[in-house]
C-alpha cells in the first residue's frame, strides 16, 4: 500500500533501505492509540493552526498543500520528539529526515483517507505495517533517555571505557610492582652483593611497569581516534545527502521528472523573472504524456509557484504565465486541450523553505 510513497522518499532524499522504516515510525506516531489515534493527530493540527493545510490532504490528490520545515519541527517536537528518534534510530541528519517527513506527511494522510474522510479504524493491512514502526518508536524513546543515544555521547563512552581498558591493563602489572617492593625489603637483609642484585630487581620491575603503563595509554589513544574519525564520517555522510537533495533542484531553467500517487509528474523550473519552459521539457514530460494517452480519464493539473520576493501582484502574474506556457507545451505534445487543467495552489510560494530556485517551478501531476 505504501510502496510507491517509500521508493519516492528513497529516491528523492537518498534514503535507501532507511525509507521504509522511516515510513514505519511516521505511520505509528501519527495513528497512536494512546494519543488517540489518527482522529487525534488530525486535531492536533487544527489546534496548531493547519486545519485547512490537513483538510487538502485528505483523500490524497494534487491540491495537498505543502509543510514546511518550520511546521514539521512544531508537529513532531524537534530534535526531543520524532525527529530526534528517527534521526538517532536510522542515523539519518536531521535535515534529510526534516525534509522527509514534510514531503511524506501529506502523502501518508492521503493513503489512509481514501474516501476524504478520518476513517474509525484502520484495515489490517495498515496495522500490520505500522507494527515494525512501533517497535522502532519503543527502541528509540530508550535510546533518547541514555547516553548511547547520540554520536557526541558514543564518543564519551570511549573515553570511560578506555580509561576502564587502561586501568585494567595495569592491574595485571600489579605482581610485578609486588614483586618489586618485596625486593626493597630485602635490602636489610643482604649482603652488598645482595643489595645489587635486589636493586636490579627493583629496576627491572619498575621498567616492566612503566612499559604496561605505555602500552595501555598508547590503547586509549587509539581507540578514542577512531571513535572521532568514525563521528566525523557520519557526519560528513549526513552533510553530503543534504547537499545531494539540494544539487537536484536546478538554480535556474530545468525539469524534473518523478511519480506522484502512484502517475508519472514533473516539475519545470524557470530562471529568475522568467516564464520561458525549458528545452528539456518534451524529453521529461514523456512519461506523462504517454500516461495521459493511455488514460482517456485521467487529467493532468498544472500549478504555478513563485519566490516570495519581489512585487506579491507581479509574482502571481508570473506563476500564471508560466503554468500558461507548460499547459501549451503539453497540448503542443499532443495532449487534448479538455484533458489539461490549470489550478493555482493554495500556496504559491510553498517550496520556498528549501530556496527561492525550488519556489520557482509549476508542478504537473495526474488527476485520474
Amino acid at each position: 500500500m505504501f510502496d510507491i510513497i517509500i521508493r519516492e522518499a528513497a529516491s528523492r532524499f537518498g534514503l535507501g533501505d532507511k525509507a521504509g522504516p522511516l515510513v514505519q515510525m511516521l505511520l505509528a506516531f501519527i495513528t497512536n492509540k494512546d494519543s488517540g489515534g489518527l482522529s487525534g493527530f488530525m486535531s492536533k493540527l487544527t489546534s496548531s493552526g493547519m486545519g485547512g493545510m490537513a483538510q487538502s490532504w485528505l483523500g490524497g490528490g494534487a491540491g495537498a498543500q505543502q509543510v514546511n520545515n518550520s511546521q514539521v519541527e512544531s508537529l513532531f517536537g524537534g530534535n526531543g520528539g520524532l525527529l530526534g528518534m528517527i534521526t538517532s534510530k536510522l542515523g539519518l541528519g536531521g535535515s534529510t529526515v526534516t525534509a522527509a517527513l514534510g514531503y511524506l506527511l501529506p502523502m501518508v494522510i492521503g493513503k489512509l483517507t481514501p474516501g476524504g474522510t478520518v476513517p474509525t479504524s484502520l484495515p489490517n493491512e495498515v496495522m500490520g505495517f505500522i507494527t515494525s514502526g512501533k517497535s522502532l518508536l519503543a527502541g528509540g524513546a530508550a535510546a533518547m533517555g541514555n547516553a548511547a543515544g547520540s554520536a557526541a555521547t558514543r564518543v564519551a563512552d570511549v573515553g570511560v571505557s578506555t580509561g576502564k581498558a587502561a586501568g585494567g591493563g595495569l592491574m595485571k602489572w600489579l605482581p610485578w610492582v609486588g614483586a618489586a617492593i618485596a625486593a626493597l625489603f630485602l635490602l636489610n637483609y643482604c649482603s652488598k652483593s645482595g643489595v645489587e642484585e635486589a636493586n636490579k630487581a627493583a629496576a627491572a620491575a619498575k621498567a616492566t611497569a612503566d612499559a604496561a603503563a605505555a602500552t595501555a595509554k598508547s590503547a586509549a589513544d587509539a581507540t578514542a581516534k577512531a571513535a572521532a574519525d568514525a563521528l566525523a564520517a557520519t557526519k560528513a555522510t549526513a552533510e553530503a545527502a543534504a547537499k545531494a537533495v539540494a544539487e537536484a533542484i536546478p538554480l535556474g531553467s530545468g525539469a524534473i521528472g518523478g511519480m506522484f500517487q502512484g502517475a508519472p509528474s514533473i516539475k519545470v523550473y524557470f530562471d529568475t523573472g522568467k516564464s520561458e519552459v525549458a528545452t528539456e521539457f518534451a524529453d521529461k514530460s514523456k512519461d506523462l504524456v504517454d500516461y495521459l494517452k493511455a488514460n482517456a480519464s485521467a487529467k493532468a493539473i498544472v500549478s504555478g509557484f513563485n519566490d516570495p520576493t519581489g512585487n506579491a501582484a507581479a509574482n502571481a502574474e508570473l506563476s500564471k504565465k508560466r503554468a500558461q506556457g507548460v499547459a501549451a507545451a503539453l497540448k503542443a505534445a499532443g495532449v487534448a486541450d479538455d484533458r489539461v487543467v490549470l489550478e493555482k495552489p493554495a500556496d504559491t510560494t510553498a517550496g520556498a523553505s528549501q530556496g527561492n530556485a525550488e519556489a520557482r517551478r509549476v508542478e504537473v501531476t495526474i488527476r485520474k
